[in-house]
């Protein structure tokens, strides 16, 4: 008798064991749902925006960085000037290893391009202190 009463009760702790996970997977089968769902939604939009921009045509890239104030655009033609400084410094210094140009050139250059740069570069911290950017 002992030992059916605790079967049974080994029964109804599993039964209620499974009962609890498969509301748990039934909760959990509605949210994949839902999400699946809102993926479908999602994916459809994509589709529809992708067709936009196909529908456009080309983009201007210079119309693609289009600054919202003037400090901003100021900021980003330092910022696009100081690397294209940069570019060029290199390139006088890959020159001079080749031995296309002379030392006094390179100098003369370096020396241009680097106040050039530093100009540059304190201009883009004031624009950046200026818009409270880091």
């Amino acid at each position: 008798m002992d030992v059916l009463k605790r079967t049974h009760d080994e029964l109804t702790q599993g039964k209620t064991k499974l009962d609890d996970l498969i509301s748990r997977m039934d909760r959990e089968q509605a949210e994949l749902e839902a999400n699946l769902q809102n993926l479908r939604e999602r994916n459809e939009e994509l589709k529809e925006l992708i067709r936009k921009m196909e529908n456009q045509g080309a983009i201007n890239v210079d119309e693609a960085v289009v600054t919202t104030a003037p400090l901003y655009k100021q900021l980003v033609n330092a910022f696009a000037e100081e690397n294209a400084t940069e570019d060029a410094i290199y390139y006088l210094g890959e020159a001079l290893r080749k031995g296309v140009i002379d030392l006094d050139v390179f100098l003369k250059h370096v020396r241009e391009l680097s106040r050039k740069q530093f100009l540059l570069r304190v201009l883009m911290q004031k624009c950046r202190e200026k818009a409270q950017l880091p």
